[in-house]
């Protein structure tokens, strides 16, 4: 029997309601959530490595143990005050008053402002309990405390974790000591787990194990506190509590099945027409999946649009089927990528086989822009109801859970497909990154175009990769253009982590197409890839005359040609121009069109230029970098700035992408490279954006590989340019020499010093027999806010803003966002706000080109907020650009317009 001291300690409360939650009954609540999701939920692959010495039934236990545990820092005096007397509340009841008559002293210390966290106490209550129950050894004890110690997101620091830290003050006297002493002994009574206990004495809890621990000890916490397990008594709640799995009904983990036939797996998962089969760089991406004895990781090289997606899907469902795998994550470099991306994921899954129900989530900042996945989410009717939506075909249902909603927990969800942003934040210092790694260690990883990461980037690329094979996470990498220093590197990272020596040959191949083996067999994969197709590679002038006059000749009879800028200002002078010769078969697509806007621009340009496209007999796409990847389209001819050699054959993926009886007079690809003043002479000068966006080196070394070039052929050139323009030592012109050796030394300091700035935030690697005391030491808090969001790539200072259009008092979104008029002195409707997040854009460099103008921009946008916006949770601290009847403003001497064309345009105001 629990004395009455430890009885009369409480865990949560509601001032609306008056209710409580006793500790004790949430320590058993938590235990019961652990014992759930450790059956239910965790994956096969999670569950052994946690398991690493313990049979399934003593992890189990352990992991109901640390769940159990984990808030006994809350019978402490220190957390106890914060809620002194809610009887002062209407409905209120006393919660401190039975703690004092139950025999508990609140020292004169004490005060309503917390002192210690009880998270901590937490950690020394276990701490001391191990030590003197079971006499763990002072280092083992941490290890299993530390647990509970970061259960709010962040580990103990040293000094918190220290002796000299307990004061009377904030953790009682002897009193409080003995009652969390007893609380913690009735609860590992009974859960059975002194054996368990016995057993952990003598040996330790790796870094990674401590790591997984935690964020599912977080994930139980979080569960056990929702809505779904009832405040107050037990015994007047039973049919509250017997309902509450019922209600949360998370999906099980994947049961993914062995593949039997490839080439009716993919006709199958992606709707392709009967008859079709694999191709050999496909069959060799299942070759070494199924060849793997133990997780490892492919890195796939093959040709732009060759379907690498389908073969990483297919490989991760060996890999699941294989090693216990609950899903898959897809990460991709761009928020518009994943969106892309998001449609194939779905439809696979929606042919995964009769009986699957299992859950998918977007993850990046503006998911909830998404109609295909906002279409999957259940109503937001009760927080953790639990409900679902239905999809698909013979009985499959994809489920948007409602559990998974937020971006904290997005990524534990079966199946997400996200920006690599929600992979690289595992490597980063920041609250809660312990369930980032609990949802990857969970899954399969697939990272597309992964070259597309940059230095700063694979800072803490490298880092999670060591992390995922500590955890023996199969990993994909997929990339048409990786340079050879590149996938070593990674390759690398990779062996690190999972404790391997060496590499295999394959880290000096270069075969093209291939796949790369980091496993126990260590092996390439050469993919036979057939002819190449040779792409003439022409130069054009950088003059509006000369462009204009090669547009006539080349499409006044038809055609469909890309002309893909640097810079979005060039794109619209570009757009601009054409248009008044070419009219309205020239479209405009960048990144400064509202997000509605620009969605709905992409969509249909897949439309006519997709796969299946309706094709127009002329159209003239001018665009930036965001048709660069993953998109659909298929162009006749191209036309392209210069840029790194291996973007420019990513560009190429767009140029003839799909087999066609007739272009007319393109039945030739050509590839026609711009915006370089002089190719014969000494080192070529390059276009004042171009420099801005990729530096004077990376373009010097892509001219050089192009220069004597009138063909590039692909697949067989590719790997040839890339690993030159790469290479530590290039073949250059004479008078080339000194221009490009001062490039690359800046770009070497310009590297050094981001690599410098990403490792300060980096966070250590998972070594053996370490502690994760001090791990998040100085972190960036939650990544949601911008800081963590600016410390996974080192871009250029940027602001978002919301466009609305305002006509005599009134205030409506853009024509391109509906046109709905918007409440700004009250808080609108959860539609009408989402509605709005819609027309989000980034405003012009210019406006935000270094920290005093982007102060000063913002401090002038802060005057224009709305009133009632502040109210809404959607929409407060958004900044506002709104914009006359004739959709124009000033703004920091500049002159803003939207146009339906152009979308936003800048220009300056003389005064």
């Amino acid at each position: 029997m629990l004395s009455r001291q430890v009885q009369s300690a409480w865990a949560k409360s509601r001032r609306q309601t008056g209710e409580w939650m006793s500790l004790i009954r949430h320590s058993e609540d938590s235990a019961e959530v652990a014992g759930y999701l450790w059956h239910c939920w965790l994956a096969d692959s999670t569950k052994r490595f946690l398991s690493e010495g313990f049979t399934d039934d003593e992890a189990c236990t352990l992991g109901r143990f640390l769940a159990a545990t984990h808030d006994v820092g809350k019978l402490s005096p220190t957390f106890a005050i914060q809620v002194e007397s809610l009887s002062n509340t209407p409905g209120g009841i006393d919660l401190v008053g039975p703690m004092r008559d139950a025999g508990f002293h609140f020292p004169a210390g004490c005060s309503k402002r917390p002192g210690v966290p009880h998270s901590v106490i937490s950690y020394h209550a276990i701490h001391t309990f191990l030590r003197k129950e079971y006499g763990f050894r002072p280092g083992a004890a941490e290890r299993v405390a530390v647990v509970a110690g970061g259960h709010h997101g962040v580990p103990p620091s040293t000094g918190a974790a220290g002796p000299r830290s307990v004061s009377s003050t904030y953790f009682g006297g002897p009193e409080w000591a003995s009652a969390r002493t007893e609380l913690i002994t009735h609860l590992a009574a009974e859960l059975d787990a002194g054996p368990v206990l016995e057993k952990l004495r003598d040996r330790s809890l790796s870094a990674r194990a401590q790591v997984l621990w935690t964020g599912f000890v977080i994930m139980c916490d979080w569960i056990a506190s929702s809505d779904l397990f009832p405040l107050s008594d037990r015994s007047e709640s039973e049919h509250a509590a017997a309902i509450a799995w019922d209600l949360l009904a998370l999906p099980e983990p994947w049961c993914a099945r062995p593949i039997d036939n490839l080439d009716q797996l993919l006709t199958q998962r992606f709707d392709l027409p009967a008859g079709a089969s694999s191709n050999p760089m496909q069959q060799a991406v299942v070759d070494a999946a199924r060849a793997m004895s133990e997780p490892g990781m492919l890195i796939v090289e093959a040709t732009m649009g060759s379907g690498k997606t389908e073969a990483a899907l297919a490989a991760a469902e060996h890999f699941g089927a294989r090693f216990g795998c609950s899903g898959v994550f897809v990460a991709l470099p761009t928020m518009a990528t994943s969106n892309a991306m998001f449609d194939r994921v779905h439809q696979w899954l929606r042919h995964q086989g009769p009986d699957l129900v299992t859950s998918i989530s977007l993850a990046h900042g503006k998911a909830y822009l998404n109609e295909d996945f906002t279409r999957l989410r259940p109503r937001l009717t009760d927080v953790d109801s639990g409900a679902h939506s239905q999809s698909g075909q013979c009985g499959v249902e994809v489920v948007a859970h409602q559990w998974f909603f937020g971006r904290k927990r997005s990524m534990l969800a079966n199946f997400v497909v996200g920006t690599i942003d929600q992979v690289l934040f595992a490597g980063l210092k920041a609250k809660h990154v312990v369930l980032r790694h609990l949802a990857l260690a969970n899954k399969v990883v697939i990272l597309d175009e992964v070259h597309a990461a940059d230095d700063y980037m694979r800072v803490y690329l490298v880092r999670v990769l060591e992390w995922l094979a500590a955890y023996r996470v199969p990993v994909i990498l997929l990339s048409a253009t990786l340079p050879p220093a590149q996938r070593l590197a990674l390759a690398q990272a990779y062996e690190r982590g999972r404790g391997w020596d060496g590499l295999g040959e394959f880290a000096d191949t270069t075969d093209y197409p291939v796949v790369s083996a980091i496993g126990a067999s260590r092996q390439s994969y050469r993919v036979d890839a057939g002819p190449s197709v040779e792409v003439s590679l022409e130069r054009l002038d950088d003059e509006d005359d000369v462009l204009v006059r090669f547009v006539h000749e080349n499409v006044d009879d038809g055609g469909c040609l890309a002309i893909i800028r640097n810079t979005v200002g060039r794109a619209q002078a570009t757009a601009r121009l054409l248009r008044q010769e070419f009219g309205d078969d020239v479209v405009l697509v960048h990144s400064r069109f509202v997000q509605h806007h620009r969605a709905a621009l992409e969509k249909q340009l897949v439309a006519q230029l997709g796969r299946d496209g309706s094709r127009p007999q002329r159209i003239i796409v001018v665009a930036t970098q965001v048709i660069e990847q993953s998109l659909d389209l298929d162009f006749d001819l191209m036309i392209s700035d210069l840029a790194p050699v291996d973007l420019i054959l990513q560009r190429l993926g767009r140029l003839h992408r799909h087999a066609r009886a007739n272009r007319g007079s393109h039945g030739h690809p050509r590839l026609v490279v711009t915006a370089v003043s002089e190719w014969s002479g000494g080192p070529p000068e390059f276009e004042r954006g171009s420099r801005s966006v990729y530096g004077e080196a990376r373009l010097l070394r892509s001219a050089a590989v192009l220069r004597d070039r009138s063909v590039i052929a692909v697949p067989r050139d590719i790997p040839v340019l890339v690993e030159r323009a790469y290479a530590e030592q290039i073949e250059v012109a004479d008078d080339w020499r000194a221009a490009l050796t001062a490039a690359d030394d800046e770009r070497r300091r310009v590297v050094g010093a981001q690599q410098h700035r990403a490792e300060q935030w980096r966070i250590s690697g998972p070594a053996k027999k370490q502690s994760l005391l001090d791990w998040l030491d100085v972190n960036v808090g939650d990544v949601d806010d911008p800081a963590g969001f600016a410390k996974v790539r080192d871009t250029e200072e940027s602001i978002e803003v919301l466009v609305t259009r305002r006509v005599g008092n009134a205030v409506f979104l853009l024509p391109q966002c509906g046109g709905d008029p918007v409440e700004i002195e009250y808080e609108p409707d959860t539609r009408v706000a989402r509605k709005v997040l819609g027309s989000a854009v980034r405003l012009p460099r210019a406006l935000c080109i270094n920290g005093n103008v982007t102060e000063k921009t913002i401090e002038e946008l802060e005057k224009r907020m709305y009133p009632g916006w502040q109210e809404s949770r959607w929409l407060a601290g958004e900044l506002v650009l709104e914009l006359n009847a004739e959709n124009m403003t000033e703004l920091q001497d500049y002159l803003l317009r939207y146009d339906d064309i152009e979308g936003l345009v800048h220009e300056k105001v003389e005064h």
